[in-house]
């Protein structure tokens, strides 16, 4: 797996040795592509499976260099949106088109400043721009990336939606896709010194679990969904400290 910031590429032999998926798991998991496919002509532009080798395109939005002495915050999201790798951005839109409640949920806990331009395309480009930049937040450094890297289908759209489709799609190799993609998260700069916010329960335990580190949580979803919750366990949080724990 190679790993980049902003949108990268992610390329598995799930044939190899570290994967050693047999014959029938493969042509299992070429069907189950397939049909993601069918219902989402889109998906081939940034998903390909030839030969065992699953080569994909996620996202993950980090400053490049930070220089702020803002304190740093990592929202560690389910997984990707087909919809927002696609477009570039996270939460690019609904479904429908209309602009996603998560950014203004983030305005609220004080991590994003309130955007309105006349397309998703120039909202995705300016808020892009402002977290590179560090000027999204007048208080915090923001960060946005995945536990599961691998893009889905947009939540309730489909069987392989979210979190729950990426481990029915990954099932015979699900312990080896956790301890990869947490190694990803540890491996970011951005991370140390850095408030961690889960935004998925059982993401969070299993990352838990791995590393020993138990980032904060909230449910972007339900119940304290709300940018003032944000706020509230932003405010209690404790920095990660990476040569505390490594």
């Amino acid at each position: 797996m190679k790993f980049h910031t902003n949108n990268y590429i992610v390329e598995m032999d799930l044939t190899s040795a570290q994967f050693g998926l047999h014959k029938d798991q493969i042509s299992l998991l070429e069907k189950q592509l397939l049909e993601i496919g069918t219902l989402f002509p889109y998906f081939a532009d940034i998903c390909s499976f030839r030969n065992g080798i699953l080569r994909y395109e996620s996202e993950t939005l980090l400053p490049v260099q930070t220089k702020s002495e803002k304190q740093k915050v990592l929202l560690v999201l389910g997984n990707p949106a087909i919809n927002s790798v696609r477009n570039g951005m996270f939460f690019f839109s609904k479904n429908n088109g209309d602009r996603h409640g998560f950014w203004g949920k983030l305005a609220k806990a004080g991590l994003m400043q309130g955007i309105r331009q006349e397309t998703r395309h120039q909202e995705a480009v300016l808020r892009r721009n402002m977290i590179l930049n560090e000027s999204a937040s007048k208080h915090y450094t923001l960060g946005l990336t995945t536990f599961y890297s691998f893009p889905t289908p947009g939540a309730d759209t489909d069987r392989f939606s979210g979190v729950a489709g990426v481990e029915k799609l990954f099932a015979p190799v699900i312990k080896k896709v956790l301890l990869l993609e947490s190694q990803r998260i540890l491996s970011y700069r951005f991370v140390d010194n850095a408030i961690v916010v889960f935004t998925q329960k059982s993401s969070r335990q299993r990352f838990y679990k791995i590393t020993g580190i138990k980032p904060a949580y909230w449910p972007i979803r339900g119940t304290d969904s709300s940018g003032k919750k944000l706020a509230e366990r932003l405010s209690s949080a404790t920095p990660i400290r990476l040569q505390n724990v490594l």
